[in-house]
């Protein structure tokens, strides 16, 4: 999706700008950012995520070129004031390479969609979190936000992946096998009740099989389910 077709989207662009860098392991790194106002113009919520436009290089660099540009959706978590992280799970891609070379004073392009988050108002008897490394950010923010016991089952193809905080919730972790079938195994034997509120992000196939297999323990409701394709096993 090009620079146009957001600007279309009424998608809001701004510079972020590196402070501090944290190494968490040899697949997950943290960065903390500046933001120019950006969370002054939108105050924050769970799941909030922005778009990063990251040379191709995966250098950091300033390059103002957008034919040298791919963009990458992360979540923003920890707001305080004008400053925010990101938390990136290190693979190999653009984004990562950019994550682990980036100092402080090093910027970088971003846009806000026009997102948003909103628990369901009849409160849930409890969360159903559904996902992996690149979508642990997301999962920690809701956790931090649940006013309802969670479970939460998570997939990791490193064991270092099983090192990372996960703030609450009774947590299990899956290794990645076939393409995903692992975790949607997990979910389908999960007893999904009718009154939960279920959230998946993990890779497109592994999101798209986990729903069903909710669905197929319990009639959620449409404001009970939610699901996010968090990247694309190729």
């Amino acid at each position: 999706m090009t620079g146009l077709i957001l600007k279309a989207l009424r998608a809001d662009d701004y510079v972020f700008t590196v402070v501090s860098k944290e190494r968490v392991n040899d697949h997950f790194h943290r960065i903390r950012f500046s933001g120019e106002g950006f969370l002054a113009g939108h105050p924050w919520y769970p799941t909030m995520w922005v778009r990063l436009w990251i040379p191709k290089s995966g250098a950091a660099s300033a390059d103002d070129d957008e034919g040298t540009l791919v963009q990458r959706g992360y979540t923003i978590v920890e707001p305080d004031g004008d400053e925010f992280t990101i938390e990136f799970a290190v693979h190999d891609g653009p984004a990562p390479r950019w994550a682990v070379d980036a100092e402080p004073g090093d910027t970088i392009g971003a846009t806000l969609m026009g997102s948003n988050f909103d628990f369901p108002e009849t409160p849930p008897t409890e969360y159903v979190l559904v996902g992996d490394a690149a979508s642990l950010p997301a999962i920690n923010s809701l956790l931090d936000a649940a006013n309802a016991p969670a479970r939460v089952f998570l997939e990791y193809q490193h064991e270092q992946e099983r090192e990372l905080p996960v703030r609450g919730g009774e947590v299990t972790w899956v290794p990645r096998t076939d393409r995903g079938a692992g975790l949607v195994d997990a979910v389908a034997a999960a007893g999904v009740r009718p009154d939960a509120f279920v959230w998946v992000a993990a890779e497109s196939r592994a999101t798209r099989e986990s729903v069903k297999a909710a669905k197929r323990q319990a009639t959620l409701a449409k404001t009970h389910v939610k699901s996010q394709a968090y990247w694309l096993d190729r």
